[in-house]
């Protein structure tokens, strides 16, 4: 596998599995709690997405 598709998929598989296991547990924590987790998480993946490629491009110079 291509690393820059190894590094992108590192970034899809923990959000689905956050995404999966809020869902599971959504009885477990309050509603705010689990926005406020999903909020966190999207904004660190797009954060990790952008580092990804930054790296990237730079790498290609």
């Amino acid at each position: 596998m291509e690393n820059r598709k190894f590094m992108y998929w590192l970034g899809v598989v923990p959000i689905v599995s956050w995404l999966l296991y809020f869902l599971g547990y959504s009885n477990k924590y309050k509603m705010e709690k689990i926005v406020e987790a999903v909020i966190l998480i999207v904004i660190l993946t797009v954060v990790y997405y952008i580092s990804v490629m930054l790296y990237f491009k730079l790498l290609k110079r």
